[in-house]
């Protein structure tokens, strides 16, 4: 039989391809700088990415060249660079949803004293763009641009409530690791408290990220009904005791609902 040559893959293919794994080291390097804020190694990021190290190194000298990677000099290991907070600091410039929040977020700090968090959803995580911070000596460490789990956190699971089953069941497809021994780590349980959040209008995080800490959040849903935000009450378990949850819950629902009312939804 004759043999026919395979056609070679158009240079603007091989060039996409190039580029999106480049963005896949840097989205594995982010990732990793997430749990360890002194970087990672090359190992780490090829284990990773699926990348080679060879590959990795290649694209982090890359990135190197514009900031949005830098090595430090003594322990060889990368972080994400200087030049990722410009980015981030123009990417959020559109956000007026902050603009909007912000007062709200300010007369509930006031109100309970406790750190505030204001989130949107990063594909199957939420990523914190603004909060008031509590001005008590022990509370939430919390940083903007962090990247938490969406079912186990109060911020995650407000927004989960009210999405698509499909994004539900993404997340739960990617897997339910327990954080501590309160996550709720099966689909019917997760299902259950979503179904709780939609009836009382308000999700609670019972230490199920972060051992010691409780949270009380809502949605902020848009004209579609869209959740395309949420905010949360942080602090230790100590100061949110069974009795102040429903208290803090119903002030986070009435914020909720007149900051949905200003975005356009109507129920």
């Amino acid at each position: 039989m004759p043999r026919y040559a395979q056609p070679k893959p158009s240079a603007d293919k091989v060039a996409s391809s190039t580029v999106l794994k480049a963005l896949h080291v840097l989205q594995s390097l982010a990732d990793l700088c997430d749990d360890n804020p002194e970087g990672a190694s090359v190992s780490q990021i090829s284990l990773n990415s699926g990348e080679s190290p060879s590959s990795v190194c290649k694209h982090l000298a890359a990135f190197q060249q514009y900031s949005l990677v830098e090595q430090d000099s003594k322990s060889g290991l990368y972080r994400i660079g200087i030049y990722s907070l410009r980015l981030s600091t123009l990417a959020l410039k559109p956000m007026s949803i902050r603009d909007t929040v912000a007062p709200y977020l300010r007369k509930i700090a006031d109100r309970v004293g406790e750190t505030i968090h204001l989130v949107i959803r990063d594909g199957l995580r939420v990523v914190y763009i603004d909060k008031v911070e509590s001005s008590k000596t022990v509370r939430m460490h919390s940083e903007i641009g962090l990247r938490n789990p969406m079912y186990c956190t109060g911020v995650g699971k407000a927004i989960l409530a009210y999405s698509p089953v499909s994004l539900v069941d993404a997340v739960i497809a990617e897997g339910l690791t327990a954080y501590t021994p309160h996550t709720l780590v099966s689909r019917g349980a997760l299902i259950e408290d979503l179904e709780k959040i939609r009836i009382r209008g308000y999700a609670i995080d019972n230490c199920e990220h972060e051992p010691e800490v409780r949270c009380v959040a809502a949605p902020i849903l848009n004209h579609l009904k869209e959740p395309i935000a949420s905010f949360s009450v942080s602090c230790p378990k100590w100061r949110l005791t069974d009795d102040r949850i429903p208290e803090i819950g119903e002030m986070v629902r009435a914020a909720s609902a007149e900051i949905s009312a200003r975005l356009g939804y109507n129920i």
